[in-house]
C-alpha cells in the first residue's frame, strides 16, 4: 500500500490560523462600525442614514463572515481521508 507523501502546499490551513484570520475580519468590521457610529455625530441632514445603516448592518455582516469556514479546504481534506481504507471494510 503506497501513499503519496503529503506536500506542505496541499495541507489545509491550521485551525488556529483560520480562527485568527476570521477574528481579524471581525475586528475590521467592528472598527468600521465604530467609524460609522462616530460619523453619526458629524454628518448633517438625511446623510446620517448612511452611517446609521452601517451601525445596524455591520454587526450582522461581521458575525456572518466570522462564522464562515472555508469549506473548499475542508472538502479536500475529507476527500483525502476517504481514500484511506478502514479496518471495518476489510473482508478476506
Amino acid at each position: 500500500m503506497s501513499r503519496d507523501p503529503q506536500s506542505l502546499t496541499s495541507l489545509p490551513v491550521s485551525p488556529n490560523e483560520e480562527r485568527k484570520s476570521r477574528l481579524g475580519q471581525y475586528m475590521l468590521a467592528m472598527f468600521l462600525r465604530l467609524v460609522c457610529l462616530y460619523a453619526c455625530f458629524i454628518v448633517p441632514g438625511w446623510w446620517i442614514l448612511i452611517p446609521v445603516a452601517g451601525v445596524v448592518v455591520l454587526p450582522l455582516v461581521a458575525v456572518a463572515l466570522a462564522n464562515v469556514v472555508n469549506s473548499s479546504k475542508s472538502k479536500s481534506l475529507r476527500a483525502r481521508e476517504s481514500n484511506v481504507p478502514s479496518l471495518t471494510s476489510f473482508t478476506p
